[in-house]
């Protein structure tokens, strides 16, 4: 029997997506996975190691890993604002996800550079030619070599199509990790430094606040040299320049299709439970600390509000 997926079978999938939940053996790429229900409506995620019990199945997956890696439950993030969206986040109750090609990196959903698009049109026009070769039935075996350079040549053209339509379908909120603040990122981050606030969270409270959405990935993202290497079909919103690699990103990412927003999305989360505390900017002054403190109690935000670590004063 096959049912219907679910948010609550696809939040499962997405929380036990690299082991087998009966014996916790890890997945291969490709093997076949298996969700669905044993015995006592017990569901479950497993290999063909543990299918034999299955009584219902819901959906069968070719496995692949996550093109990033999850950072522990209590990796601390940090996102810096500007005070105006401090009081937008507390009055909207939304998290801001920018729409990739809105931001001012170029790269943000990009294959690799361009002058080496020729070795990746090469390499994804034989690619699709073996494919429809060898594809099950035997449909491309009387085809000409003509023949299946064209068709190549059309799911080359499709794939390129798609790569530019997902910048403007790939909304991206991005937070900061490390267990400390960062003077680089309270500069990047706040236009004007004396009135920045921060919120400090966890991965967990992160992923929790945003009512574990399996519609939301949540991830590290990848810093490679685009010079030697290509970003996956599907993989490339985790990977930014080396040139980055002091953001310490870890991001979350959904999709929307089609997008209708020009500049992005809000997307709701429950700030009690995401939001840890609160910091104020090292330069920040009494008045502006006043004014937040006030903020937050209009908003019923009781969260401690901390004066940013980087004031303590040093003795020689």
């Amino acid at each position: 029997m096959t049912l219907g997926h679910t948010e609550k079978t696809r939040r499962f999938i997405e929380e036990h997506h690299d082991n087998c939940t009966e014996c916790g053996r890890s997945f291969k790429p490709g093997e076949t996975t298996h969700l669905g229900y044993v015995q006592r409506k017990k569901l479950v995620y497993v290999g063909d190691c543990c299918s034999a019990p299955l009584k219902e199945t819901i959906v069968r997956h070719s496995y692949q890993r996550r093109p990033y890696l999850i950072p522990p439950n209590d990796a601390v993030l940090w996102r810096f604002m500007d005070f105006t969206k401090f009081v937008s986040l507390l009055k909207s109750q939304c998290l801001f996800f920018t729409r990739a090609d809105r931001f001012q990196d170029p790269f943000e959903g990009a294959k690799g550079l361009l002058k080496n698009k020729p070795k990746w049109d090469k390499h994804y026009k034989e690619f699709f030619i073996e494919a429809i070769r060898t594809v099950p039935g035997g449909e491309g075996l009387n085809k000409t070599e003509l023949e299946l350079l064209k068709e190549a040549k059309r799911l080359l053209n499709d794939l390129n199509t798609i790569g530019a339509r997902q910048v403007k379908e790939t909304f991206v909120n991005c937070w900061y990790e490390s267990n400390y603040e960062s003077e680089a990122m309270w500069k990047l981050y706040t236009s004007a430094l004396d009135q920045g606030v921060a919120i400090r969270t966890t991965y967990k409270r992160l992923y929790d606040g945003l009512y574990r959405s399996p519609d939301i990935q949540i991830g590290r993202v990848n810093y490679i040299d685009f010079s030697v290497k290509f970003a996956g079909i599907n993989d490339s919103f985790w990977y930014k320049r080396k040139s980055f690699e002091h953001e310490r990103e870890v991001r979350t990412v959904f999709r929307d299709f089609p997008a209708k927003e020009d500049f992005g999305k809000l997307i709701p989360v429950n700030l009690d439970v995401l939001i840890q505390k609160v910091y104020l900017s090292p330069t920040s002054q009494i008045w502006f600390k006043e004014l937040v403190q006030d903020i937050m109690i209009k908003y019923d935000l009781k969260k401690k509000l901390e004066i940013s670590n980087m004031t303590a004063k040093p003795f020689h």
